[in-house]
């Protein structure tokens, strides 16, 4: 039946809009296409880096697959299609912060994001910065962010794309994506679904993957409508619902069951008056979740939070080369559930972020100040430069606090939680250098992070587990990005890859933080003949530890996924794609074994 559902709505989606072509030429700004126009305009010195279309539809539609990939990120995964948090230049999983269309979207109870509960499919833009973002975007955004936005074009166009799999594990998958435009009017719709058994061996044992089947589907929508010649009137949603079986480790076996349901709705309106440009914005969040000890009972555990949020930008254009944005949200929060007392949280913030471009230089002046009914919240702040050296070389500084608040889990929990907890604060400077010619472009960063005040879950000495304010911890790192693109005869060919080197230190120990590699590299490349399309990604993460005196390890694996598609026409491509090239056995988290040689097929309707 979730089956039917979902081919049902694919179908019933794909419908075609006809588009008005008599209206008056309207200018629309690049900027105002996304919600998140800050991303590109107030971080100078910091990378932002767009993940191309071509590689999302190569990777899983669920986050994960993406990003780890084609990310120095690191994911500590507890199989296929289960739990999965990301770590940014050493952070821990709550540092990692998820922007929708401008809003951070991390959990309320936990702080993170499970990217197997998020598809890259039906998004139009996926984006990631390394470093620093809290005065932009908030609590949480320390080591990173990731950045999933919708575009609205207003040029006429109409397209409809449908991808059908089926693969290893009677795994199915089915997205839908439609855009349809007109000059004053834009509507794109998305949806995409995972089903799967997800009974895969474990390598060299007679072992399964128990109970570790899953679904999950995900529903967006976007509508713009040009109201008069100067008012843009935007509407996102995204609706995400799944279920998980939570699979055991090799020696604990498990028949506990996940259920989740997300949802997100953001109006906004845009009005454009001269130089000054007002922004509107209301948001409504909620997170719902079940945890079954024993799948077959009606026994579970609860949580759920609601975050409402209004939001103010006046963006003001001062000169050709001069800007100026004024910032002010207000932010309800309220969450409950099994073993959490029943909070409420109230936020406010101001910020003020200056851009001036003198040329070959350009920089950033960014400042927040925010107001919590709970705590004290510190006082924010970055700074970046720009400088090109010449025609191929540009050289960037940045530097940042940022912090996190604590969670309702760390406050909250009836168990142990701690009401006395200060936010989390970080100071971190970054260097970064880019060279450019025609066909290849490197950049490289050199980065600090020292923390403060950072929260940790310890043991105290009734044997209670509770969150703390304690050490002090330094992460230094390294990261290379390199792209290239040639042509063999007449056969265009792409490579792109990173590597990233992470020191993270506990500096009361001196020992590198559990989970953190000191290594990560990955490579992918492409090549088109014909009508044929070939390609290979890969990855090498080194070895982690998996306790703080560094005692116990997991080794470094490398992973190579290949595959190869091809263009019946305009309209029909087939594509089959090998996972896991190698058969290699490895994991990420102890004792949970991640799947070993996969297949894959595929058909893309386009229309």
């Amino acid at each position: 039946m979730r089956h039917f559902l979902l081919i049902t709505f694919i179908l019933l989606s794909a419908h075609t809009m006809q588009a008005q072509t008599s209206l008056d030429s309207l200018q629309v700004l690049e900027d105002v296409l996304i919600s998140d126009y800050k991303l590109n305009k107030y971080f100078n010195g910091k990378m932002v880096r767009e993940i191309d279309d071509s590689l999302i539809y190569r990777n899983e539609p669920l986050l994960t697959s993406l990003l780890k990939f084609n990310t120095p990120f690191f994911f500590r995964e507890n199989g296929y299609g289960l739990v999965s948090s990301a770590s940014a230049r050493g952070t821990n999983a709550s540092h990692t912060a998820v922007i929708w269309n401008g809003i951070n979207i991390n959990s309320q109870l936990n702080g993170q994001t499970d990217f197997n509960t998020i598809s890259s499919y039906p998004y139009g833009m996926v984006s990631f910065m390394p470093g620093g973002g809290s005065v932009v975007y908030g609590s949480g955004a320390i080591g990173g962010s990731v950045h999933l936005n919708e575009k609205l074009h207003f040029d006429g166009r109409t397209n409809s794309m449908i991808l059908l799999g089926y693969g290893s594990f009677d795994t199915k998958q089915a997205t839908y994506r439609g855009n349809y435009s007109t000059k004053k009017a834009s509507i794109v719709i998305g949806a995409s679904g995972v089903d799967s058994h997800n009974d895969y061996p474990y390598l060299e044992t007679d072992a399964l993957n128990e109970n570790g089947d899953f679904y999950n589907y995900s529903f967006n929508t976007s509508v713009g409508r040009w109201v008069g010649d100067n008012a843009l009137l935007k509407f996102h949603s995204n609706l995400y619902a799944g279920r998980r079986g939570f699979s055991g480790t090799l020696n604990m076996p498990s028949m506990s069951k996940y259920e989740d349901l997300n949802s997100r709705n953001l109006v906004e309106l845009k009005k454009f008056s001269g130089k000054v440009t007002h922004t509107y914005r209301l948001a409504f969040l909620q997170e719902r979740y079940k945890y079954f000890e024993n799948r077959f009972t009606d026994n579970y555990d609860f949580g759920r939070s609601n975050s409402a949020i209004a939001k103010y930008d006046l963006d003001y254009r001062l000169s050709e080369y001069i800007n100026f944005n004024l910032t002010a949200d207000y932010t309800n929060i309220t969450a409950e559930g099994s073993g959490i007392k029943k909070g409420d949280r109230n936020n406010a913030g101001l910020a003020a972020l200056w851009k001036h471009d003198l040329g070959k230089l350009g920089y950033q002046i960014s400042l927040r100040q925010e107001y919590n009914d709970q705590f004290n919240s510190p006082f924010l702040f970055s700074g970046g430069i720009n400088y090109e050296l010449n025609k191929t070389n540009d050289l960037y500084l940045n530097f940042s606090r940022n912090y996190r608040v604590p969670t309702f889990n760390d406050l909250f929990w009836e168990s142990g939680g701690n009401r006395d907890l200060e936010p989390e604060t970080s100071l971190q400077a970054e260097i970064g250098h880019t060279f450019e010619l025609e066909n290849f472009k490197s950049r490289i960063n050199l980065y600090m992070i020292h923390f403060e005040e950072m929260i940790r879950w310890i043991p105290q000495i009734s044997g209670l587990w509770q969150p703390v304010n304690t050490n002090e911890v330094r992460n230094l790192g390294l990261e290379v990005y390199l792209d290239y693109f040639t042509e063999i005869g007449t056969i265009p060919v792409n490579f792109s890859g990173s590597y990233a080197y992470t020191n993270a230190e506990d500096l009361s120990t001196g020992k590198q933080l559990i989970y953190t590699p000191a290594h990560k590299l990955t490579f992918s490349s492409a090549l088109e003949i014909s009508k044929f399309e070939i390609y290979v990604q890969s990855l090498y993460n080194g070895s982690i530890f998996t306790a703080a005196d560094n005692q116990y390890e997991i080794p470094g694996y490398f992973l190579a996924d290949a595959g190869i598609s091809y263009g019946l026409n305009e309209h029909f491509r087939l594509g089959f794609q090998v996972q896991n090239l190698l058969n290699v056995k490895y994991e990420s988290m102890p004792s949970r074994i991640m799947p070993g040689r996969s297949y894959k097929t595929s058909i893309t309707f386009n229309f």
